[in-house]
């Protein structure tokens, strides 16, 4: 286990609130999780209502410019999404040179595989398979314009970590330059837990999956029987703050288990929590005025937003500033 990985488990697991960062989730496996939960959750909106605004109003989402550009797509997942993308971009120009980065290495080749055959020449892809910031690094040695996807994965970080990683997008931003990210604008709360605690328990595999490559990666044995999971949706309308759904296990008695990888073990009180993010919570959900306010602080300048009201998803359109 590399010693910054290893050092971010042993500062979650012994912090109090103990919690595994929401990242941690995303090997290869838990990639397939979570593109389960998009498909096979009925009532799992976000993903479906990405799609439709991108398939009704892909126009207004992508800006056209006056200049072929480069596409760049962080945290790419398998694309499925960033194919209408790069079909509206090829329908503007004869090529595309496409940057699509993700932590997940055998995912991201997997995902390049398939778009290679899929696009042959007329897509130039160059895959970056690390995390935001050493991708961003990377790309910042890309020359001219470039188009940046960053869609959903805001939601997954807290708020300093959200402005922070927005700021270090625009390192590789020239004016020529736009950044098109998506978030979720759901505020109503029977909607959110009817997607994150479904009855069938796909969202629970997914986010509990942390523990089981807990397990895998550092010989521990915990066993998940003895807690309970438990998923609550935090409201906060405030334009300096986001809500948030909060998921974690509940010590259903005194336990501890020894974490061999980690040199310590987890000990919990019968009622303690571990919970499955860092800090408040995962999963954000905004007003737009929450979501003008963070772009401002990362020094980013909001030019254009589309959604649907407050029906799900919100694309923001962002330049320099």
């Amino acid at each position: 286990m590399e010693d910054g990985l290893k050092q971010s488990l042993l500062r979650g697991l012994t912090s109090s609130p103990k919690y595994i960062p929401t990242w941690y989730n995303y090997d290869d496996v838990g990639s397939e999780l979570q593109y389960q939960c998009t498909t096979d959750i009925p009532d799992y909106y976000l993903c479906k209502s990405d799609r439709s605004l991108l398939e009704h109003r892909i126009q207004d989402i992508i800006p056209r410019l006056p200049y072929d550009v480069a596409l760049v797509d962080l945290g790419s997942g398998n694309c499925s999404k960033t194919r209408l993308v790069i079909d509206e971009l090829l329908s503007r120009q004869e090529t595309v040179k496409f940057f699509p980065v993700d932590i997940s290495e055998e995912f991201l080749l997997k995902s390049v595989k398939d778009l290679s055959k899929e696009y042959d020449e007329s897509l130039v892809i160059t895959p970056i398979a690390a995390n935001y910031e050493q991708g961003i690094e990377r790309l910042k040695q890309v020359e001219g314009p470039k188009i940046i996807l960053w869609f959903d994965s805001i939601i997954n970080q807290s708020y300093d970590d959200q402005v922070n990683t927005l700021r270090v997008i625009s390192t590789m931003m020239t004016e020529k330059c736009r950044l098109v990210f998506s978030a979720d604008v759901t505020v109503d709360r029977e909607a959110v837990l009817n997607a994150y605690d479904d009855d069938a328990g796909v969202m629970q595999r997914f986010i509990s999956y942390a523990m089981t490559r807990l397990n895998k990666d550092t010989g521990s044995e915990i066993n998940l029987d003895r807690f309970t999971y438990e998923v609550d949706f935090v409201s906060n309308h405030d334009p300096q703050a986001m809500s948030y759904v909060t998921a974690y296990i509940r010590a259903n008695e005194q336990t501890r288990w020894p974490i061999p990888g980690l040199g310590i073990d987890l000990s919990m009180e019968k009622g303690e929590c571990l919970y499955f993010h860092e800090g408040a919570g995962f999963s954000c959900k905004y007003t737009l005025e929450q979501l003008g306010t963070i772009v401002e602080k990362a020094g980013l300048r909001l030019v254009g937003s589309v959604s649907a009201g407050q029906r799900h998803a919100a694309f923001c359109i962002c330049t320099a500033s």
